[in-house]
């Protein structure tokens, strides 16, 4: 079994202001190990309007970067790099 801690949330938009989430996960050792990635959906129920984050992707995040901050530096521009390179 593995379990992954949550160290990191953090949205990056676009230049139309549609925003992708990001939850950086760690392993044992504390350095990142993946990147789930979400997007906001907007419904819609009778009068009802609601949003939803809905995963659409997992980044693997994982460096040789020994010190902790450093590897998740890397890893939050690995998150930027894929906001920037993503299209609905």
């Amino acid at each position: 079994m593995t379990v992954l801690e949550q160290i990191k949330i953090f949205y990056v938009n676009n230049e139309q202001d549609e925003f992708l989430k990001y939850e950086i996960l760690a392993d044992h050792t504390g350095r990142p190990a993946v990147a789930l990635v979400y997007i906001s959906l907007q419904h819609q129920v009778g009068q009802l309007s609601y949003a939803v984050w809905t995963k659409i992707a997992e980044l693997n995040v994982a460096s040789t970067e020994e010190k902790a901050e450093e590897a998740l530096k890397l890893a939050m521009q690995v998150c930027v790099d894929h906001r920037a390179g993503w299209q609905k």
